[in-house]
């Protein structure tokens, strides 16, 4: 134990020299980004953890930016970390929250074109609308339980196209619309289609279509997928059960006669595994941009840089005293796309100066849907901080068994 204590404090004081010391900036130059390297902060002596552990905690900052009610997507900024740290946790992100997908599929009637490879990895691609924090992960030896396992059952059919004449509750046809409208892209067959298709989905309970000089089809989306509950799990998810995020996906098209028929099971995996797994779209960061006026850009100088980069700049009007009418200020850098286009005018070249801070991080995270994006950039930063707590153990560990071999 004796030996714990200064290993556990080397190890923190690595990690915060590394995550605090940005030591220059990017530089945006017309022919691209370069790094100038800048004198390094002073830092606190060697011998004081809690000095590296004020120093970090005082220079960083987390806000939260943008968040839209559903919680699909979150915009952020840290600042005061580096960009290993900044990588980390996007990586952590993409690949390293478990989620629930369909992985095994048992097919017991499959009479449609579509192959049994080629529709069990359309149905693993579906993101399924549960918290997978209240499930275990299924191990190799292990048998499947309610805990561990999620069971969806499919079974449609499209029947045979009945005879003119009879009641077919199971078929539209696009031949008679309600309510005639004139084509508005000039194919009204194609606009009576994405009618029908339309009136299909939003709860008609007619899947087969049928229309003019196309075959007779029925749709099977992912809405045709039944959960099973097993155990216990109607009772644990009884507040809105488990079903797929969009109930839109297109599985297969059949036609009269054709059938599936099998039986789904997701389990826990991460995107490590396999991409179904990861939770999100996109997870990405950019760096901060800082944008100086070197000089006042007036009149049509400043309604050409607005133009460059629209809604960083703002117009104002001038002074009276001025010789000019208006000019251009900064007022939202966030806005900036890092264009390099002004610097085509050489007077815009000169009086703007653009770089970007290497510890000011904005990330960007777009949740599929099977978490909301903020418990996604929490469980991020737990899987981190026990990535942390391991590297420290396995530090004591080493300098353990380097004593016990001396």
């Amino acid at each position: 134990d004796r030996h714990k204590e200064p290993v556990e404090q080397e190890t923190i004081i690595y990690l915060l020299k590394t995550m605090s010391n940005p030591g220059g900036i990017y530089d945006v130059l017309q022919s691209g980004v370069e790094f100038r390297h800048l004198p390094s902060p002073k830092v606190p002596s060697e011998g004081n953890k809690q000095d590296y552990l004020s120093a970090f905690k005082s220079n960083f900052q987390m806000r939260i930016l943008q968040q839209d009610e559903q919680d699909k997507e979150l915009v952020f900024e840290m600042i005061g970390i580096d960009v290993s740290l900044a990588n980390a946790l996007r990586r952590i992100m993409i690949s390293e929250i478990p989620t629930m997908a369909i992985e095994h599929v048992y097919m017991w009637n499959n009479s449609s074109i579509v192959h049994d490879e080629v529709l069990s990895h359309r149905l693993g691609l579906i993101p399924i609308s549960c918290d997978p924090r209240m499930f275990e992960p299924l191990e190799d030896e292990s048998q499947a339980t309610d805990r561990n396992t999620i069971v969806f059952r499919l079974a449609v059919t499209c029947e045979k196209k009945k005879k003119r004449g009879e009641n077919n509750m199971d078929t539209i046809s696009s031949s008679t619309p309600s309510d005639p409208q004139p084509s508005i892209g000039g194919n009204p067959i194609a606009d009576q289609a994405a009618e029908v298709a339309s009136a299909s989905y939003h709860g008609a309970n007619m899947a087969a279509i049928e229309i003019p000089g196309r075959p007779y089809t029925k749709h099977i989306y992912s809405s045709d997928l039944q959960w099973i509950p097993q155990g216990d799990q109607a009772e644990r998810f009884a507040d809105g059960g488990i079903r797929p995020v969009h109930d839109d996906i297109l599985i297969a098209k059949l036609r009269p006669g054709q059938s599936i028929e099998l039986e789904a099971h997701a389990r826990l995996g991460d995107g490590k595994d396999h991409a179904k797994f990861s939770p999100v779209a996109t997870a990405c960061y950019r760096l901060m941009p800082v944008i100086e006026l070197v000089s006042d850009v007036h009149d049509e100088l400043a309604e050409e840089l607005d133009k460059y980069e629209p809604g960083v700049f703002e117009i104002i009007p001038c002074h009276s005293s001025s010789n000019h009418k208006k000019k251009a200020v900064v007022r939202n850098p966030y806005a900036c796309t890092m264009s390099r286009n002004y610097m085509r005018n050489p007077e815009l070249k000169k009086a703007v100066n653009i770089s970007r801070k290497p510890d000011h991080f904005i990330f960007s995270v777009e949740a599929v849907g099977m978490l909301p994006a903020s418990t996604i950039v929490a469980e991020s930063i737990r899987v981190l901080k026990q990535k942390c707590q391991n590297i420290i153990r396995l530090a004591d560990e080493s300098l353990e068994s380097d004593l016990l071999n001396k």
